[in-house]
């Protein structure tokens, strides 16, 4: 009897600890993929030398915060100005392997010129980033 009261003893001593080392490395195993982590400013309206036009500016910096690597990424920013009845696309970074773990920073900048408005009104500003993802494409908008 007292045998087999050891061996249960044993089994479930066993059982603890593969459960103990699965919970421990199966969160190392899994995959998370890219996280692209972002910052962007966006200004409106400054004047530009003097004249009748308005500048946008927009500004930013992306990382990848996953842990594998976001291939090919292209930062398209997208400029809507209803006043103007516009949408202009500026394309400011294109190719670019994001490194994972955040290895790489990315930074840009770009700037939409057009003709100052009475009342004033705003233009809207979309960040488009557009990448690939273990061969699948994937893509992420930021803004209006």
């Amino acid at each position: 009897m007292k045998l087999t009261e050891n061996k249960n003893l044993i089994i479930i001593a066993l059982a603890v600890c593969a459960i103990i080392v699965v919970g421990f490395f199966a969160p190392l195993q899994e995959t998370q993929g890219a996280n692209i982590f972002s910052s962007v400013e966006i200004g409106q309206g400054g004047i530009v030398n003097d004249t009748q036009n308005q500048s946008v500016t927009v500004y930013g910096s992306f990382a990848n915060t996953g842990d594998i690597t976001a291939e090919d990424l292209t930062i398209t920013v997208i400029f809507t100005d209803v006043a103007h009845n516009k949408v202009v696309r500026k394309i400011v970074k294109e190719g670019v392997d994001m490194l994972p773990n955040n290895e790489l920073i990315l930074e840009f900048e770009s700037e939409y010129i057009r003709e100052r408005t009475e009342p004033k009104t705003y233009v809207n500003v979309t960040v488009q980033l557009d990448w690939k993802e273990n061969g699948e494409s994937k893509t992420m908008s930021i803004g209006d």
